[in-house]
């Protein structure tokens, strides 16, 4: 990580050099192919973006229909499918000056290259030419501070996501057969218990069989026991840099304590599935676990249960049947709020080529700023009404085509599709259309998870480059021996106790995680200050 940080900034230097006085408009770029830029009073402009979300963006009909409405044409230029390349690629156009018109990037890149002279400072053309994302904005202040530098700049606009929290999905028939009450499990310790009697009633006969199965890094369960890393003006816990959600902990909190004591009471009892516990577990593997009855709860993306209900788990069983569980309470009655993803994501971020002319700047802000108009979020959100959904009598919209019918289509083929965490362009997202825009059992689970009282805030914070780069050398080292450390007490290679676990927190300390939190605290202050 610490080699992909520096290429950026020693490659952000290379082009200081190749692009200054760029503000000339005299030297258009041209893309790959015929992916060059158009010319200037075309009603269209290129963009570079990962291959997968092209395939999906041509597949929407209401993006054929914001084109329609706008007169404005996008041809896309397809890159890589995986993150990295895609961030490297643009790395690289930026070098051999084939940048499209606009490109998908990071924030990160857009704050070394910008002030380069890559990429075009919109500040001024959004005043311009887009009023609805300019009232977004001064409505947002959280998103003005991301994207706006110290100089007042814009550089790139970040795509909003829904509010993501992860679901404890269930086996509806296991409980039912096993005779567990799905509404006693209200804590930790419940669902504890509940695990036994599910691991005495089908372990007997399956050796196979663990009541928690999983994929991946099983440190995940910080939330139900009140440790995850969170931020404040005041303070920062633990790693919250790129783990507001996903391996969130507190090690220095006592709860992380009592989290790790029984997550190895789960382990030496036989309650999770070793493999998982010890983080060997492949996600093809815990599918299968899943679907062939081997295990009775997942913890997971918010619509993994419906996954399991699409993906095999009826025809493995017919009495197959998901659910999804309430948040936990503590002892006294408190919800345990889950951790959620930021509602703006740095990964997909949209720039313009510094070398694009003035009308050109227009018509891709005037594309861009349909969707924050009344129409463009109707539209995004909803579709076509009459074709996709309908007004109720209380101005509510209910959708009148068939989520499974939609998402089933074969690929290629056009569909209504209303998954806001797909990168398409940036635009507000409704969180209640698309929660809606999902299965029943996610709909209905989303509507009584996703409140104030059972989530967390994320926050984006902004990092200096300095900050950055220092960042991502000790995120790295500290996220893996924390992940090591506490898989090792759970599954009893490294002994658990009170000298043990202190010698633990203080080796975290000495490989850089003080000082993660010291950067995370100082970045905090200087975002929200504002």
């Amino acid at each position: 990580m610490r080699k992909k940080m520096l290429s950026v900034i020693l490659t952000a230097a290379v082009v200081g050099t190749m692009v200054s006085g760029c503000g000339s408009k005299a030297a258009p770029q041209g893309g790959s192919g015929s992916a060059g830029q158009t010319e200037a009073g075309d009603n269209s402009f290129t963009m570079f973006m990962r291959s997968t979300y092209v395939g999906w963006i041509k597949e929407l009909k209401w993006y054929d229909v914001a084109e329609a409405n706008t007169g404005i044409h996008v041809e896309y230029v397809e890159g890589p499918d995986a993150f990295s390349d895609v961030y490297a690629e643009v790395d690289q156009r930026i070098i051999s000056k084939t940048l499209p018109d606009a490109v998908m990037t990071k924030l990160t890149q857009t704050n070394v290259y910008g002030p380069q002279g890559a990429f075009v400072d919109l500040a001024p053309y959004i005043k311009k030419y887009a009023p609805n994302l300019q009232k977004y904005i001064d409505d947002n202040p959280d998103y003005a501070t991301l994207v706006t530098d110290d100089k007042g700049a814009i550089y790139g606009l970040v795509k909003e996501a829904p509010v993501f929290t992860d679901y404890l999905g269930y086996r509806v028939d296991h409980l039912e057969k096993a005779g567990v009450d799905v509404d006693s499990i209200k804590t930790v310790n419940d669902f504890t218990e509940a695990m036994r009697t599910l691991k005495a009633f089908y372990g007997k006969d399956n050796p196979n069989y663990y009541p928690l199965e999983g994929r991946e890094n099983p440190i995940r369960f910080a939330a139900w026991f009140g440790c995850p890393s969170n931020i404040s003006a005041e303070e920062s816990n633990g790693i919250y840099v790129g783990h507001q959600k996903d391996g969130s902990l507190d090690i220095m909190d006592e709860k992380a304590y009592t989290m790790v004591e029984t997550m190895k009471t789960w382990y030496d009892e036989g309650l999770i599935n070793p493999e998982f516990a010890a983080n060997t577990r492949t996600e093809g593997d815990w599918e299968a676990a899943m679907i062939n009855g081997n295990g009775t709860f997942e913890y997971d993306f918010y619509n993994r249960a419906e996954w399991f209900m699409a993906n095999g788990g009826k025809d493995a069983d017919p009495d197959f049947q998901m659910g999804v569980m309430n948040m936990f309470q503590d002892e006294n009655g408190n919800v345990m709020k889950g951790t959620t993803g930021c509602k703006y994501v740095e990964e997909c971020v949209t720039a313009v080529n510094a070398q694009c002319s003035e009308e050109k700047i227009k018509t891709i802000l005037t594309f861009i700023d349909y969707f924050y108009t009344e129409e463009g979020k109707i539209l995004a959100n909803y579709g076509v009404e009459g074709e996709s959904f309908k007004t109720e009598s209380d101005g509510s919209k209910t959708f009148i085509v068939d989520y499974a019918t939609e998402e089933a289509t074969p690929e290629g083929e056009k569909r209504w599709s209303f998954l806001s965490d797909r990168f398409t362009v940036c635009k507000p997202v409704d969180n209640e259309a698309f929660f809606a825009w999902n299965s029943p059992l996610i709909a209905e689970a989303a509507e009584r998870i996703n409140t104030e009282e059972n989530l967390m805030k994320a926050y984006n914070v902004k990092y200096t480059v300095e900050q950055t780069e220092e960042l991502s050398n000790l995120v790295a080292t500290v996220f893996d021996a924390e992940i090591a450390g506490i898989v090792a007490f759970v599954t009893g290679n490294k002994e658990f106790n009170a000298d043990t676990w202190k010698a633990f927190q203080d080796e975290m300390n000495s490989l850089g995680l003080s000082r993660i939190e010291e950067i995370q605290l100082e970045a905090y202050q200087a975002t929200y200050a504002k």
